[in-house]
């Protein structure tokens, strides 16, 4: 009977865990469309599914250059930033040697 109840409490955790993930995206996501144009949404909602993680750094760009400058960036804007946040990543090398 304690196995259910712990199964039951671990599933309502979870349960309140997505539903909560899911408010925050949603106000980052209604947060950059403020801070984005219509181009550079979508651009970013496609990062968002390929790479999650640079999305989130690409997001948080946006917003601190969008505080700065005062008014909505572009998709060329956009791309500075994810240019920047990607040669932040190291680069993977692969050298072939012939004998």
């Amino acid at each position: 009977m304690d196995e259910l109840e712990s199964a039951k409490k671990r599933k309502i955790a979870d349960m309140q865990k997505q539903r909560d993930s899911g408010a925050e995206e949603e106000k980052i996501k209604a947060l950059l469309r403020r801070v984005l144009d219509d181009a550079a949404y979508d651009r970013i909602m496609n990062v968002r599914i390929v790479n999650p993680q640079l999305y989130m750094a690409a997001a948080q760009g946006c917003v601190s250059v969008f505080n700065r400058l005062g008014r909505t960036l572009g998709e060329k804007e956009l791309l500075l930033i994810l240019q920047r946040m990607k040669a932040d990543e190291k680069e993977t090398k692969i050298k072939f040697e012939r004998k």
